[in-house]
């Protein structure tokens, strides 16, 4: 039969695993003290080797001896080289923070554009500061636009989206000029292909030298 995580027992500490928290629990089900011992020492060591650089370092091997008791849920009887830390009476329940959800209407622009254009659409008395922010705005949508595409994106495509998503509040000038971010970004990604070029070029020159009998490259 298989055996899912869904109904599995919760880890108490994840960076330990699965098999760790199976042998604490063997090792709690043991009723030979002595053996019980030694297998909670054997489990201390395999924790430590998880961090080898802290194994020796006196603190660290406390806080694994701690760690072992809470995995177990206090019911590991062994003894410890440490003062034993007791179970907390009264276990704190923390509020999970609720997880952000939102319906994009558009995925690829993401929400900021959306706020964008809703402060755009507050700054309807000031219509020069207004035009300019929208193409602004048109000229990071179409850039975000191609990355997302890999090609080239037609600037009426931006307008339509900006219309849709201001339900016709907002519209962008057909005389704005969208593409000073869009082409920035192309350039960047033109002069990153040429450096890389020009570097394997002056590799191939500097750690190369031809042989004229034979027509072949040999390393110098």
């Amino acid at each position: 039969m298989l055996d899912y995580n869904s109904s599995r027992s919760t880890l108490i500490f994840k960076e330990y695993g699965r098999n760790i928290q199976k042998l604490v629990d063997f090792a709690a089900s043991e009723k030979d003290y002595i053996k019980r011992q030694a297998i909670a020492d054997y489990i201390i060591m395999l924790m430590g080797q998880m961090n080898p650089h802290l194994k020796n370092v006196e603190m660290f091997r406390h806080k694994l001896w701690d760690h072992l008791f809470m995995i177990s849920q206090y019911k590991l009887e062994v003894t410890s080289p440490y003062p034993e830390t007791e179970e907390p009476s009264v276990v704190p329940e923390y509020e999970k923070l609720p997880y952000p959800k939102t319906n994009l209407k558009f995925k690829h622009y993401g929400k900021n554009i959306e706020n964008l254009l809703t402060k755009a659409e507050s700054m309807n008395e000031e219509e020069q500061k207004q035009d300019e922010f929208i193409r602004v705005i048109g000229g990071y949508m179409k850039m975000v636009a191609q990355n997302w595409r890999d090609e080239n994106v037609d600037d009426d495509v931006i307008r339509e989206d900006i219309h849709f998503l201001t339900k016709g509040n907002l519209n962008l000038n057909e005389n704005s000029n969208i593409d000073r971010l869009s082409d920035s970004n192309k350039n960047k990604r033109k002069k990153k292909v040429v450096s890389n070029n020009g570097r394997n070029h002056r590799q191939n020159n500097n750690g190369y030298r031809k042989n004229n009998n034979n027509n072949n490259y040999r390393r110098r």
